[in-house]
């Protein structure tokens, strides 16, 4: 699957957006761990803001704000794109973006649904 790369690969581009990256992995899965670089990260944070909004409008309850929002975003784009490998995608700098939103909104609308059910019983 190719992948649309507006920023150049070379020179100062290059050392900024591709070349810092950090690696998550927990428990020993996924195997290589999932591994995110500077431009990949600014990609979620603007899928982020749209997941808030999509699980705001759902379910009529803020999600936490924009941290959480991002935390769960990157939880849910982790989960799907480990599990769905051989789904056809749209690749945005190597964000899988169908898989990421679709991921990141079923984590977070149900994140939301069972905070709001546990802090209604208090």
């Amino acid at each position: 699957m190719k992948s649309f790369d507006p920023i150049p690969h070379q020179g100062i581009f290059n050392q900024i957006f591709y070349l810092t990256d950090a690696r998550l992995r927990i428990f020993d899965w996924p195997a290589n761990g999932y591994s995110i670089n500077l431009i990949q990260f600014i990609i979620l944070l603007v899928l982020a803001v749209i997941v808030v909004f999509v699980t705001e409008q759902l379910t009529k309850s803020k999600v936490g704000g924009l941290a959480a929002g991002v935390i769960i975003t990157l939880i849910g784009a982790a989960i799907i794109q480990a599990v769905t490998t051989g789904m056809p995608d749209f690749l945005f700098e190597g964000v899988r973006i169908v898989s990421s939103l679709v991921g990141a909104i079923i984590i977070s609308v149900f994140y939301t649904l069972i905070r709001a059910r546990f802090t209604k019983g208090k």
